[in-house]
């Protein structure tokens, strides 16, 4: 019988530009606005493009949303500053990535997420358009690095190469 040939899977994830409540040290709102214009970017030929379905993910026209490329879903701290969050509850947050005491999604539940959404890819080159904390999700997916370690900036870029469940990164 023959065997199964096992296709490698592409994926470059950037996170979208810098935004207004980012600048201004907010969890974000929904369809928060970029702070400045959007970045030129070419559509990278024979590649399938994916965004987050929020405005700021909105790239490249054409881009097809993909619902678990979305943001972390922060609850009831949307739009808030970090210093309007009761410490206690920040303080959980941060020390427990299963912890979701503003409501919305849990780290580890993110990261399950984007774990079954790269464990669904089947052929590439996908480029996925997205935010800093899926794309920190994503780099802990393909490494085991712990989430909490990895960070994101605007614009930021991971590649991640894999075959059969098994990742391999480049930064860029």
């Amino acid at each position: 019988m023959p065997r199964a040939v096992m296709k490698a899977v592409r994926v470059t994830l950037m996170a979208h530009p810098l935004t207004v409540g980012q600048r201004e040290g907010a969890f974000p709102l929904a369809d928060e606005p970029l702070d400045g214009g959007r970045p030129s970017l070419a559509r990278p030929p024979s590649t399938r493009v994916l965004r987050g379905p929020e405005t700021r993910c909105d790239l490249l026209p054409d881009a097809e949303t993909a619902p678990d490329l979305r943001d972390l879903d922060m609850g009831t701290w949307r739009g808030k500053r970090l210093a309007e969050i009761d410490p206690v509850g920040l303080a959980r947050w941060v020390g427990d990535l299963d912890a979701a005491p503003h409501g919305g999604e849990s780290v580890t539940a993110l990261i399950d997420r984007v774990r079954g959404w790269l464990g669904g890819l089947h052929d590439g080159p996908v480029l996925g358009l997205t935010h800093p904390a899926v794309v920190r999700a994503a780099v802990s997916v393909a490494t085991g690095a712990d989430y909490q370690r990895v960070d994101v900036p605007p614009l930021g870029r991971a590649l991640l190469t894999g075959v059969g469940g098994r990742w391999n990164l480049r930064l860029q």
